[in-house]
């Protein structure tokens, strides 16, 4: 499920931007919206349990960009698309790795051009998956919902954006399936996603789910080099 969310202060324009999304998205994707009217609660909804990827931030004020900022920390897993006034906001959203910016006033054709690029890339991105048996069955995991893997016995868990998934495996070759897929060995009971990770320090690594994994001293320094090397 796409779960988006919108944030702008303008209850008109909140408004009208909650139609047209559901006018683009409801026969294209499985999909939750929720908007806000102030970026105190996105904030505070991204700071609990709220897994969105997709969210629209107004960012007029000096206080949006601001949030922009926070949204990179707390969920670097989610794509951004600005909402501006001026064209100055198309710079900022590179600033801070924005999907798109979009000037108001919004133009239609302008807002389904920039949603169905997001949609065309996202199925990309979800093509990606781990495929594992579990009960006699082939399940494939997106790669883009698991936080990290975990060795446990016999098993490894899949500690995904909804819930965990144990399947019969060791975590050595999928560390060597998955290293092109931006996956990283933190310590011998963990492989995690690089996109979920926030930041390092010593040897704890935070990740976007508020969870933290402990840094071995075997992996610290190649898990440094790799989040350096961006």
């Amino acid at each position: 499920m796409l779960q988006v969310a919108i944030c702008d202060p303008n209850p008109a324009e909140r408004h009208v931007l909650c139609q047209e999304l559901e006018k683009l998205l409801f026969d294209r994707v499985d999909y939750r919206l929720l908007s806000f009217d102030n970026k105190e609660d996105l904030l505070d909804q991204l700071a609990g349990t709220a897994p969105f990827q997709l969210i629209f931030l107004e960012v007029s004020p000096l206080a949006g960009m601001e949030a922009a900022a926070k949204i990179r920390e707390s969920a670097p897993q989610a794509d951004l698309i600005l909402l501006g006034s001026h064209v100055c906001h198309l710079a900022e959203g590179y600033r801070y790795h924005a999907f798109d910016v979009l000037l108001k006033p919004l133009h239609p054709a302008r807002l389904q051009e920039v949603v169905g690029r997001y949609l065309q890339e996202r199925e990309s991105r979800d093509a990606d998956f781990l495929t594992v048996r579990i009960q006699r069955c082939n399940v494939r995991l997106p790669l883009c919902q698991i936080y990290y893997l975990e060795s446990k016995q016999r098993k490894v868990v899949a500690h995904m954006v909804e819930s965990p998934l144990a399947f019969y495996g060791r975590l050595d070759p999928l560390e060597q399936a998955l290293a092109g897929a931006g996956f990283l060995r933190c310590h011998q009971s963990y492989l995690v996603n690089r996109r979920h990770i926030r930041r390092l320090e010593g040897n704890r690594l935070s990740l976007a789910n508020g969870m933290e994994l402990p840094v071995s001293r075997t992996y610290l320094r190649g898990l440094r080099e790799a989040l350096a090397r961006g």
